[in-house]
């Protein structure tokens, strides 16, 4: 069984984050976003991957090829100019020439979805594409895929027709036959919506768009991304584990903390925090509420960190804000 994770977004909305820091690499729980695809996909029993890279590409595959293993061969495919959606997932087409079953999953969402179990529905359903949506009521202006009761999509944005069925967000995972290569050009910029799922629609493919529950977050917006962390801190723990991840401990009621963090006993802890493995917390530091220190940070003596998020090898000194970054040296870029 073989998936693609499109990573190769600029990250427009998130700048200046994006600047240093690629989207699928924004952490959620501590965790790279791309790293809660990648331990789905494992679970799920996926075994080769593609992952398409253009915006700070190195940083990216400099982190999943460091990972912890995740079982996978994975095919890097680096766009100097991004392809978009479509082009990206066209540009390996050959990669999946033996497949027709594929997973889809756009490398700046987060959820905790079982994709086996998607795999499967698509299967049963026996359609050219299943697009998996969602129903947030943040997202309500972005409803654009129209659903009959069958669970059929049956246009977007009024194309090929416009109904009165139910309208959902397409949440940016989907399972595709080989019929998708079909629509998508070769080796040009272009859509997954716009060149592949419409003109397939009006093609009279039958595409199904089932909504999920459970927890999911489109990463595009700062405030989206420090709102999924603050929803899920309380319950970080059993989130973490349904994912296969690496699970903290709970030291007391939402405070999380990693086997391996250094955090002295001279620092404050206010939960609902969480503190990652190899993270130092200083004498004085006041952590929390709602404060999330990334793996390898270091929270300076006295700081106080509050409704906040500490990246990855990051320092937080002085007064600090919503996030605190790493060094622009310490990416590749």
């Amino acid at each position: 069984m073989k998936a693609m994770i499109l990573a190769a977004g600029l990250g427009k909305r998130l700048r200046p984050a994006t600047l240093y820091v690629p989207k699928p690499l924004f952490p959620v729980l501590g965790v790279p976003a791309i790293d809660w695809v990648l331990a789905g996909m494992q679970q799920a029993g996926i075994k080769q991957c593609a992952i398409n890279v253009s915006h700070l590409a190195a940083s990216i595959i400099r982190h999943v090829e460091s990972g912890a293993g995740w079982g996978m061969e994975v095919l890097w495919s680096v766009e100097p100019e991004v392809l978009g959606t479509g082009g990206g997932f066209s540009a390996v087409r050959e990669f999946f020439e033996d497949e027709d079953t594929i997973l889809l999953h756009n490398g700046d969402v987060f959820n905790d979805w079982n994709f086996g179990e998607i795999i499967k529905m698509h299967q049963d359903l026996g359609g050219a594409a299943t697009m998996i949506m969602v129903d947030p009521p943040e997202l309500a202006a972005a409803k654009m895929v129209e659903v009959d009761d069958q669970n059929m999509v049956v246009g977007i944005r009024g194309q090929p027709r416009a109904g009165d069925g139910r309208k959902f967000v397409f949440s940016g995972v989907s399972v595709h036959t080989q019929a998708i290569f079909d629509y998508l050009p070769k080796a040009s910029d272009s859509c997954l919506i716009e060149q592949g799922i419409i003109p397939m629609l009006g093609d009279g493919k039958q595409v199904f768009g089932p909504a999920m529950q459970g927890q999911f977050c489109d990463i595009g917006t700062i405030e989206r991304f420090l709102d999924v962390n603050w929803r899920l801190l309380p319950v970080a723990g059993p989130i973490l584990a349904k994912r296969g991840l690496l699970v903290p401990n709970e030291v007391s009621p939402g405070v999380w903390i990693h086997e391996g963090a250094d955090v002295s006993p001279d620092a404050v802890l206010q939960g609902p925090l969480l503190i990652s493995h190899g993270s130092v917390i200083e004498a004085g530091a006041v952590i929390g509420p709602r404060a999330i220190i990334g793996g390898n940070a270091t929270v300076a003596a006295g700081v106080c960190v509050q409704d906040c998020i500490v990246f990855e090898g990051a320092v937080a000194k002085g007064e600090v804000e919503s996030l605190v970054l790493p060094q622009p040296a310490s990416w590749v870029v």
